[in-house]
């Protein structure tokens, strides 16, 4: 926990050493070959395995230019997009990753589709381990024939004292860039820990909506049409992962408050401040009030 390791503590007050991984074209660079030969390690069923391999292999692809079709090729590699099993395929077949990552590294892996996280914790005058973990993910890779993205991957010191932060990692050659903020699953993250950046995003992206609103109002709709639209056009952009950066600070989440006033003048309600933390549907109450 990024919060609890940087709070002081019996052990001190630590930093947090932060590296998003980024797999270039991670779906498109999956060996069917190397992932049948993990389904097998797996035990599954025969039928199933069969399954799989009919799913993947047999494949092809050309390309359209012009209305010039080129020659066929076949696809030995790549789980296809947009099919309900591919993104179980993709992690089944990094899902040993972290085993080449030494565990006298201390480093925690999160995983999510083709997301990746680690981090460290750091005492004072301690190193970071991320590099090395880094070098175990570089081999791992290129074991199982996907690519590592140096230019997406980035690095995050998290860190309150004035203690130097870590050296910088590198992939081969390449020097990782080291950000103040990362969007990490739809949502922004901070060196400091707090969530203005991530308000700030949520706040342009929910405005960018409203003209929904206008729309509704400028064809003389029903209230209860705008409202619905409120609810799910704005609303949930305004709420997501509101478990997590909950316990916002008044100004900010002041500057949330103010994309809802504005959606509720739209529509004709009046200025009832809900409260955006919940997860109650807003339904008008006592005529045209608004209540969570």
């Amino acid at each position: 926990n990024w919060f609890d390791s940087t709070d002081n503590s019996s052990t001190g007050r630590q930093g947090v050493h932060a590296l998003f991984v980024d797999f270039r074209k991670a779906f498109d660079l999956v060996d069917h070959k190397i992932l049948l030969d993990k389904l097998v390690d797996m035990n599954v069923t025969r039928s199933f395995w069969l399954w799989i391999m009919s799913f993947l292999e047999g494949r092809t692809q050309q390309v359209n230019l012009q209305g010039v079709l080129s020659f066929t090729a076949s696809c030995p590699a790549g789980v296809p997009q947009g099919s309900a099993i591919s993104p179980t395929l993709f992690d089944i077949h990094i899902n040993d990753m972290e085993e080449n990552v030494s565990e006298q590294a201390c480093v925690n892996t999160i995983k999510y589709a083709d997301d990746c996280t680690m981090d460290t914790s750091i005492r004072l005058g301690e190193s970071s381990d991320l590099q090395s973990a880094l070098d175990s993910v570089q081999s791992w890779a290129v074991e199982n024939k996907m690519e590592l993205n140096a230019k997406k991957t980035k690095d995050m010191w998290i860190n309150f004292t004035e203690a130097p932060p870590p050296l910088p990692l590198h992939i081969g050659d390449a020097i990782i860039e080291r950000v103040d903020n990362f969007k990490l699953l739809g949502t922004w993250f901070q060196k400091d820990l707090k969530w203005n950046k991530h308000v700030e995003e949520t706040t342009r992206k929910a405005a960018k909506n409203l003209y929904c609103l206008r729309e509704c109002r400028r064809a003389n709709l029903p209230v209860e049409v705008g409202l619905t639209t409120y609810l799910t056009k704005i609303r949930p952009i305004l709420e997501y992962c509101s478990p997590v950066w909950g316990g916002l600070p008044r100004y900010v989440k002041d500057e949330l408050e103010r994309v809802q006033r504005r959606s509720l003048r739209i529509i004709g309600l009046p200025m009832v401040t809900c409260q955006l933390s919940k997860r109650e549907e807003l339904k008008p109450h006592r005529g045209n009030s608004l209540t969570s």
